[in-house]
Formats: C-alpha cells, structure tokens, sequence
C-alpha cells in the first residue's frame, strides 16, 4: 500500500523536474506556450506542498481547511495547464474561465468553514471543482483526425478523462462512507492511488505535448524546406521527391504517369517593364490558377524561374494533352489583377498572360524520371519555337506507334473539344 506523504513528496519532486526540462526546452522553442504549463505544473506542486503539510503537525487549525486550500491550488495549476493546451491546439483561450473557477471554490470553501458545515460537503464540493477542471482539460485535448499528433492527443485525453473517473469513484465513496469514518479520508488507499496517477498523468501529458510540439516543428522545417516561398507551391528538392514517388508508385502498378512543363510567356519582359514586384504577382497568380485547375492527385512545383513543373499519375499522352490545354486556355482568358501593386506603369491595371506547355507520358519515353523531365522540357522548346501560347506534346509519336502494332490510336482532337 503506497504511503501518501511518500507519494506526494515524490510529486513534488517530478513536478519540478518536470518544471525544469520545461524551462530547457522552452529555451528553444514557443516561450510564451511553455510558460503556460510552467506556471500550472508550479502552481500544482505548490498545491501539493499545501497539503503535504496538512498530513503533519506543523499546522493548526481545522484540517480541512487545509485540504480545501490545497486543492484549490491544485485546481489553478490544472486549469492553468489546460490554457496551455488550448493555446497548443489553436483554440481561444479563456482566462475568465480559470478566475471564475477559483474565486467559486475560494468563496464556497470559506463558505462552508465559517458555517461550519460537515466535512462530507466540504470535500464534495472540492471533489467536484477538480472533475470540472480536469474535465475542461480532457475536453481541450480530443483528438481530430488518424495521424500520430491526433493519436497522441487521444492518449492524454484518455489519461485525463480516468483522472476524472477516478474522481467520481472518490466522490461516491464519500457519500457513502459514515461520518465516524470520515475523518480518516487522507488515509484512504484509493486517495494514494488518486495523488499518484493525478501526477503520472500531469507529467505524461506534459511530455507527450512536447513530443508533439517536436514533430511540428519538424514538420514546419519540413515544409519549409520543400515549398516555395512565392508561389506556395514545391520547390525543385519538393518536386523531386514527389516525382520520384509518383514514379515507383506507377511503375509498380503499372499505371502511366504524365508530366507538363508550363512557361510563361515573355516573363522577362514583364519584369522590365512592370518592375519585379509585378512579376512576383503573376507569378503567385499563375501558380494558383494552374493549382486550381488541376484534378486531385495531381502535384505542382516550381521548377525554377517562371517555369512550373506538374506531375500527373494514371494519365497517358492524351490526357496530359487535354489538362495542358485546359491550363493553357484559363491562363489566357484570366488577366491577372495587378492593382494597388507598386508598378513602373501604375496605369495598367492588369495583364493578360499566356503560357506554353511542354507535354509528356511514360507512354512513349519510359518511367526513367531523366528522360520524362527532358522529353516535357524539349516539347516545351518545341512549342515556344512554333510561336508561344502553344502546346507540344508526343502524341503523334503515340499515334505512330498504335498503328504499328495495329491498335487504333486516339483522336486528339476529339478530346480536346
């Protein structure tokens, strides 16, 4: 059977070892959130101390006014703790809430110790203060989603929320215990058990949630390092590591893998005419226009400069025919507005693009990621020599080789229309 004031002491004790990798970690990452579980986890050992020192003989008084207080701190460092989990999840966070929870526990408990009213009540009351609060915190940590950060959200939601059952066992059994038994509470096993996994869980959660924090930021990094600044898109490191994805994943299956090389047109004379920051505009407009016309599964990065590169899986030369097509006709009819943009010709107040496209499958050059993002680069060469605000594409090498092996190739232009 655990000793209480043995138990509590070693609270205290990982509290504050807790408190300190806190403060170590803090120094590297969002101050502000870990101060939220700073003060909470201090304020929660404190509250420990508090009733440390009512099991001694230290103290004199009514002993459950001790116990009341302490378990009033507790409940500010758990409510507290649980402003830093809302803070970590995104969600608003309401201070007025943790203030109106301790000044109703601190005027009900002075209520109730000048009426001197029966300890059951007294405990009751504190029993439940604590259930709303770990409640409120269980509430903050549900989880949303099958990914690990959601997984782990649910496994300190599920720690919180026994912390909170295991408060209801408390309750129920001082409702039923007798009166002559009841001043025995601080010896109750289930109160030892209680303080114990309250403290496990406390300093659990805690570690969990900086693991969380970790693969965040790991994940920001991440994302920084493949996507592109301006455009939002991926950038060429992004891009390849997707491309070869898309390659293992449709080469194993089969599947044919299309890929376009978009330009845009005369960019450089947009630059010198309109001034760089009017370029960074079409060049964000234009990324976004072939983003949104783009089917679910396709990917866009920035190949470099003013060209942009679009993976395409389960599409042969004429369906890649077909989406180059369609982005070429929206960049055309989409003038991209330009207003209120520091310009070298504040009258203009938008341009008119166009872009060529270089089209090109596994169908006719293989899965070999060299060879596709050459082939999509000579097409696209092949279209801005015929004049620009074209595509070009292997499609009559495709043609050629159905009707050697005596298959009916499809009609371009019928897919087109």
């Amino acid at each position: 059977m655990f000793d209480l004031n043995s138990v509590i002491l070693s609270s205290i004790g990982l509290t504050l070892t807790q408190v300190l990798v806190l403060l170590i970690f803090g120094a590297y990452q969002q101050r502000s959130l870990i101060m939220h579980w700073v003060r909470g986890l201090l304020v929660f050992a404190l509250g420990l101390a508090v009733y440390f020192f009512s099991e001694t003989s230290l103290i004199y008084g009514r002993h459950s006014a001790y116990i009341a207080t302490s378990v009033t701190i507790i409940a500010l460092g758990v409510s507290l703790f649980a402003n830093g989990i809302r803070l970590l999840r995104g969600y608003r966070v309401y201070r007025y809430r943790t203030l109106v929870v301790i000044t109703v526990m601190l005027a009900g408990n002075a209520v109730m110790i000048n009426m001197y009213l029966p300890d059951r009540w007294l405990l009751l009351f504190n029993l439940t203060a604590l259930m709303y609060v770990f409640g409120h915190a269980t509430r903050s940590l549900v989880g949303h989603g099958k990914d690990f950060v959601a997984n782990v959200f649910w496994l300190c939601c599920s720690l919180f929320a026994l912390v909170s059952l295991m408060l209801v066992v408390l309750a129920v059994k001082v409702v039923l215990t007798d009166d002559s038994h009841l001043h025995t509470f601080p010896h109750w096993p289930i109160h030892a058990y209680l303080t114990t996994f309250m403290m496990l869980s406390m300093v659990t959660v805690t570690s969990l949630l900086l693991l969380v924090m970790h693969v965040r930021a790991q994940a920001g990094l991440q994302a920084i390092a493949t996507l592109d600044g301006l455009t939002g898109v991926l950038n060429r490191r992004g891009l390849q590591e997707a491309a070869t994805r898309m390659q293992a994943v449709s080469q194993r299956l089969r599947l044919p893998m299309g890929m376009l090389m978009v330009d845009l047109d005369y960019f450089k004379k947009v630059n010198d005419v309109y001034g760089h920051l009017v370029g960074d505009v079409v060049l964000k407009s234009c990324a976004g226009t072939i983003r949104a016309a783009l089917r679910g599964g396709d990917v866009i990065g920035r190949y470099g400069g003013e060209e942009f590169c679009v993976l395409m899986p389960n599409t042969g030369e004429h369906e890649a025919m077909i989406l180059a097509e369609r982005i070429r006709r929206i960049i055309e009819v989409t003038p991209v507005n330009i207003a209120g943009v520091e310009s070298m010709r504040s009258e203009t107040q938008a341009i008119k693009c166009t872009v060529s496209v270089g089209a090109v499958s596994s169908e006719t050059v293989g899965y070999v990621l060299e060879g596709l993002f050459s082939a999509a680069d000579q097409n696209l060469y092949k279209a801005k020599k015929e004049g620009r605000n074209r595509i070009a594409s292997n499609v009559e090498q495709l043609q050629a080789k159905s009707a050697e092996e005596g298959k009916p190739a499809k009609r371009h232009a019928s897919l087109i229309a």
